[in-house]
This record gives structure tokens, sequence and C-alpha cells, in this order.
């Protein structure tokens, strides 16, 4: 009895939710634009249609008879109706435009459409034709999705689309039975999508009793609070409402993009700086003048970009080593929101309880700080201990260890006159001096060429850039001589004293910080060419040490003087505001007589007689088309993830290297048990062998690959909402 009672089931119950999307998504825009059509016959083509695709995708040996009958009749019964159906469109496309045309200033006013004579008694029998047509094609999708895709938010998607085209107008008088059907059958879908992918013979039962359910609450709903009883919100209103959601969602998003740490800086796409004019953060200092405020730091070159180093394990916090032994003469605060890390100003005094990392200060949700600083750099002092290992630490970490690398820029220092002068402060000037004197200021560089390296392309033939582009060749070139720099970005700005300063992207900045011993990371400057930029050698140089060294510093052969603007200090193009000329009064055109007519009501529809009053409408609404992409976007999203992961796995598990495969199975391995598959006594050992042996391991390649897929089949064994989260969340199946 199960045998034929659950197929059935599955049949039935996927028939009937076929038929409810086919028939609400539809009818929902023709409600809404006041399109009159035959509903009873509409109803009965729905349900033969729902019912043929079910047993068409459900039974594996006959199924595919009802497919040849679907198609042996609707087709030749569309193609002897495409007269009629031509002309449905025409008259839905009218009643369309009609109510869009006046307040959408790019669609033109329809064009009356000319009655067929002798084709049909009445206009809504051609619109039910051309629904008809949606309906046979638009089944298809929503059959294969519920049926045959195993996915469970792909059929609550696919309906969507057509029903965004009665949400234009949020005041569009849509019918309250086609927002009941559709809402039912999203419900039953979502419901009873887990049994659908998970449990394939018995979900019929369970979505009957979801459909009843739906159904029923839905009834209890409409009793006592009919529709007629709804105080609907006004179009402003829900306008302001949604507007101000999504505008909240986009300043999150753009804060949590713009506010980030990057472990990794791809040089090679920094062919034009872009600028978006998108707020930072807020500042005001008691000191004005130029200001630097850092944000974090990447120390690694190689393969053209810039990497994070591992943080420091020792005593000696690199952040503190920024001239902040002396007393702070200047105070600043800062709000930022959604940031990742802190603004922070040369010279600063950390507070006891903040948390200090290697490249930057961690925010921890922190939006409203201050500091004490000062700009000027301290005298060298005693190099401890601690400072020793640190040092010892930075020459490993934050210089070139490729040699063929390391070589190009070392012959390219030489060439140019550029040596270590015996103090890590005086070489980086005359390095940032020469970078300066010797390449241009551009916005726009052009691409890199395949095949070079980034900072010797900069410095032998393009000699030209912005920022990045100094900043790099000037760090690269420290580190090829074994003197520890870093690769920094922040924000460089003129501000006056306490003055309200928005800071902005098109403030952001590169420079070099180069770690000079018994002081600490010191601020280098080597950007040339744009407004407002002070000559680096006015920046505040250490004190003589007691074995100072003499040698000359390389002179270029010309250095561009930058000039300052005192109406523009931020170096920043204002563009010419053009006053705004009012619009001319346009001529509405006059709604001309609707070809529908008034159709004689033949009670097989409930807008069999359309009204002759349209109310004024209010503008679009497209913010409801924006949150209907929402979900689409985010099964998108999820579905290639998890295919992104799965092919990967999948990889690592077919490399050539046998040895490498089987440590991968066994990492994953261990992530499965971490989640309740059993352990077997048999994978440490081949895990083992395969990390310290050289010869191949075919057959054990075999037996691990067994071992992981006996772990996925007791985790299959799992409940279901389980079996979901490893799927769908975890990436674990």
């Amino acid at each position: 009895m199960k045998k034929v009672l659950y197929p059935a089931l599955n049949v039935l119950s996927d028939a009937i939710l076929v038929t409810l999307a086919i028939l609400a998504v539809p009818c929902s825009v023709l409600t809404a634009y006041e399109v009159p059509f035959p509903l009873m016959a509409l109803v009965w083509a729905a349900v033969l249609i729902g019912l043929c695709l079910s047993i068409w995708m459900h039974v594996p040996k006959y199924g595919y008879f009802a497919g040849i009958l679907y198609g042996a009749v609707l087709i030749p019964l569309m193609l002897w109706k495409r007269t009629a159906i031509l002309y449905g469109f025409h008259l839905f496309r009218y009643s369309m435009l009609d109510l869009l045309a006046p307040d959408v200033p790019f669609l033109a006013a329809p064009e009356p459409v000319e009655p067929i004579e002798g084709l049909m008694s009445t206009p809504s029998a051609a619109v039910g034709w051309f629904v008809l047509l949606v309906m046979v094609l638009f089944g298809l999708s929503v059959a294969w999705s519920l049926i045959c895709s195993h996915m469970i938010l792909l059929p609550v998607i696919v309906p969507l689309p057509i029903f965004m085209l009665s949400l234009i107008y949020t005041d569009l008088p849509i019918g309250h039975w086609t927002v009941f059907l559709l809402m039912v059958y999203l419900g039953a879908c979502l419901m009873s999508g887990g049994l659908r992918v998970y449990d394939a013979k018995r979900y019929g039962l369970v979505t009957m009793i979801v459909l009843a359910s739906v159904t029923l609450l839905g009834a209890l709903i409409f009793v006592f609070s009919p529709p007629d009883q709804y105080e609907p919100i006004s179009f402003e209103q829900r306008q302001e409402m949604v507007g101000d959601h999504l505008q909240n969602l986009y300043d999150n998003l753009r804060g949590t993009l713009n506010n980030r740490v990057k472990r990794t800086e791809d040089l090679t796409d920094e062919e034009a700086w872009e600028r978006t004019g998108d707020t930072i953060f807020e500042m005001q200092s008691t000191a004005g003048g130029e200001t630097y405020l850092r944000a974090y730091s990447l120390g690694s070159y190689r393969g053209n970009a810039w990497h994070s180093v591992p943080v420091y394990s020792g005593n000696w916090k690199s952040m503190t080593a920024l001239g902040s032994r002396l007393t702070p003469s200047e105070t600043m605060s800062v709000f930022a929101e959604q940031s990742e890390m802190l603004y922070v100003p040369y010279g600063f005094v950390p507070p006891e309880n903040l948390k200090l990392n290697e490249a930057y200060l961690p925010a921890d949700d922190l939006t409203d700080y201050s500091w004490s600083y000062t700009d000027a750099i301290p005298a060298p002092q005693q190099v401890t201990e601690d400072e020793t290992a640190y040092l010892a630490w930075a020459l490993d970490t934050y210089t070139i260890t490729d040699s063929a690398e390391k070589a190009k820029l070392r012959d390219f220092a030489a060439a140019a006159g550029l040596t270590d002068l015996g103090d890590n402060y005086r070489t980086a000037l005359a390095i940032a001096q020469y970078v300066r004197a010797n390449a241009l200021y551009s916005t726009e560089p052009g691409k890199l060429p395949r095949g070079e390296d980034f900072v010797l392309y900069f410095l032998k033939q393009s000699k030209t850039g912005y920022c990045v582009h100094f900043a790099s060749a000037t760090t690269a070139l420290l580190q090829a001589m074994d003197i520890p720099a870093r690769y920094v970005f922040g924000y460089r700005f003129f501000t006056a004293a306490n003055e309200q300063k928005t800071v902005t992207d098109e403030m952001a900045h590169a420079w070099t910080e180069v770690y000079c011993p018994g002081i600490g990371w010191v601020r280098v400057e080597s950007t040339a060419g744009a407004e407002g930029w002070q000559d680096p050698e006015s920046s505040p140089t250490p004190p003589e040490t007691s074995d100072p060294v003499d040698t000359p510093v390389p002179t270029p052969e010309a250095t561009p003087e930058p000039t300052v603007d005192p109406d523009n200090p931020d170096g920043t193009e204002e563009p010419d505001m053009e006053e705004d000329e009012p619009f001319g009064d346009e001529e509405t055109p006059e709604p001309t007589d609707s070809p529908l007519g008034e159709d004689p009501d033949d009670g097989e529809g409930p807008l069999s007689t359309p009204p002759t009053d349209r109310p004024e409408l209010p503008g679009l609404n497209l913010w409801w088309l924006l949150w209907l992409l929402v979900p689409p976007a985010l099964a998108a999203g999820l579905w290639y993830s998890r295919k992104v992961v799965r092919q990967k796995r999948q990889e690592s598990f077919r490399q050539k290297n046998a040895r490498a495969a089987i440590l991968a199975m066994y990492r994953y391995q261990l992530r499965l048990e971490r989640f309740g598959a059993p352990a077997d006594a048999a994978e440490r050992e081949l895990a083992e062998e395969a990390a310290f042996s050289d010869h191949a391991m075919t057959e054990e390649r075999k037996t691990m690959l067994a071992i992981v897929k006996k772990s996925l089949a007791a985790l299959d064994r799992h409940p279901r909402w389980k079996r979901f989260v490893y799927r769908w969340i975890l990436f674990l199946t």
C-alpha cells in the first residue's frame, strides 16, 4: 500500500504546487493592471498543466507519455491560436502602458489596439489565450525547479521575476486571492523543501499536510482580519521606510569594504586610482597642517603584491615604536563607524587596555576614540634586549628573501648610485628622494605588462604612477638592501587647528616605514608631483648619533617643485558646477479610450468589467525590485560557494601526488570527525606515512578514500536539519 500511496501523494502534491504558482503569478499581474481575463478557464488550464507536468517529471517509466501529450496538444493549439495570442498580448501591453506612461518619463503613451473583426466576441478571451501561453512556458520552469533541481530555494525564486511586475506600483489593486495562493505556494515550498531534497520518497504526505495547514492559517487571517479593514501605509511612508533600510544596509556594506584591513595588496590592479568620495571617518585635532593617519601595513613583497606578515610573538611591540616615548603635545579625536582597525597618528600614546598588533590596531567595535600624540621623532635610545630580538626578526620578515628579485633590485640601486649610508633613516630619505625625482605623478599610469615586475617596471620604464607606485618602489629598494621597511596604507590630508575634518577615500595614501634601531618605525614620504606635497627632506629627522656617517646623498637631476593652493590644501579638484536649468512644462498626452471597452460580464472573471476611473498613482516604487533580487542573489551565492568548495576538495583528492592527496583527505577526515563521523585506526598511520615517506602510495590513497566515504555515509544518517547544515552552511558534504 505504501509503495503506491507515497508516490501518488508526491505527484499530487507537486501538481497542486505547480497549479498554485502558474495560476497565482500571472493573475496577480492581470488584476494589478486591471486586465479582464476568463478566470475559470485559466483555473482549469492551470490544473491540467500542473497535473501533466507533475506526472511527466515524476513517473520514470511512463512519464514521458505525459510530456509527449503536453507538447502534442499545446504546441498545435498555440500555433492555431497565434493570432488571438498576439492580440491578447497587445491588449495586455496597452493596459500596462496606459497606467505607467503618465508617471514614467521614458514610456510613451500607448497607441489604441484595433480590434480584429470576427476573431472573438470579448477581449478577455484573447487575453486568456495569451496567459495560457505564459502558463505553458512558466509551468515548465516551475515544475523543473520544484521536482528536478533538488534545490530548496530555487522553486521559491523562480516565480518572483514575473510577480515583480505587479509590485512596480505599490498601490495597484492586486487581487487578494492571487496573493493568498502565492503565499500558500511559497510557504509549502519553504516548509517542505528539506524533505523534498533529503527524503524524496515520502515528502508528498508532509507537503499535503503543510498545504492544508498554510491554507487554514491564511483562511483564518482573512476571516478575522478582512482585507477591507486593512489600513495601508501611504506610498510616501512606505518609500521612506524601505529607503531608510536600504540606505543603512548600503552604508554598513560600504563601511565594511572601505574600512577593512587588507592581507594582500595586488599591485597588478593598480592601473588607475579610483575614488568615489565616500566618507571614511571624521576627525578633529588641536594641531593644524599636514596630517598622516596610519591604517595598516604590509611587509612582504613577492609576486607583484604586498602581503601581510606573521604576528611577532616576543615582548617588543612594533606599534608602540612610533615615537610614543616623547611627551605628547597634541590631542586628536576620531569617529570611524564600521572599521576593522583604528586610525593612528604617529607619536601616539597607546592606552593601557589597547590591544596591540604587528601591522595595525584592531578596533574591536570601537568607533569613537581619542589620541594624545606628538609628530616629532624621538632621540635614539639604547637598544634593549627585547628590541634586539625584534630587530633580528624584522631583518628576516621585512626584507626581500627571493634571491633573484633581490639581485635585480640591488643591481638597479647600484646603477642609480643608491647605497646603504649606515643610517637607516638617511638611507631611506636618499632612496625616497631619488624615486620622487625620477618619476612623474599620475592617477592613470596604465596596466602593468604581463611578466613584468611592478617595482622595476615603474623605476625603469613607465616612471609614472601614484602613491602606491612610489611607496612600493621605496620600500622594495630598502628591503633589497636588507633594511627593514614596510608598505603602509592610511590617509594624508591638511587640516586647520580644531577643525572638524571629514576624511574621504580621495585622501587615501600609501607611504613607507623604515625601522631605526633605538627609535622604532619612522615614516618616509616619497610621492611627488601632486599638489600640496611637501619635500620629504623637510620632515623631522632623528638627532645625530654618536657615530654619524658623512656619506653624501645622491642628488637627482631635477626635482619637481610642488605647490600648495591655500584655497584647496587637499589638492583635490572641484568640478565646475553648472546652474540647473528648470525643466520645461511637459505636456502629458491625454489618455485614449481603452480598446478593452466595457467587456460584458460573463461571470468568468473578477475583473470582467474594468473600472472607468483610474486612481492617480504615485511614482515608481523601485525599492521593491531591489528587495526581490536579494533572495536569488543569496541563493546563487550559496550554490556557487558550495560548488567551488566541493570542486577544490575533489581536485585535492585527485591530484597526481598521492601522498599530498592522502594528507588532504586526512585533514578533511578530521573535520568530519568533529561533527560525529567515526574515527578509523588506520587513518593516522596513513597520514604519517604520507608525511614522512617518499614512495608512491597508490593503494594507500584508495584506502584513505574509502575511510572518507565511510564517514560521509555515517553523517548521512544524522537528522535532516543537521544534514542541511553540513551541506549548505558548513559546505562539509
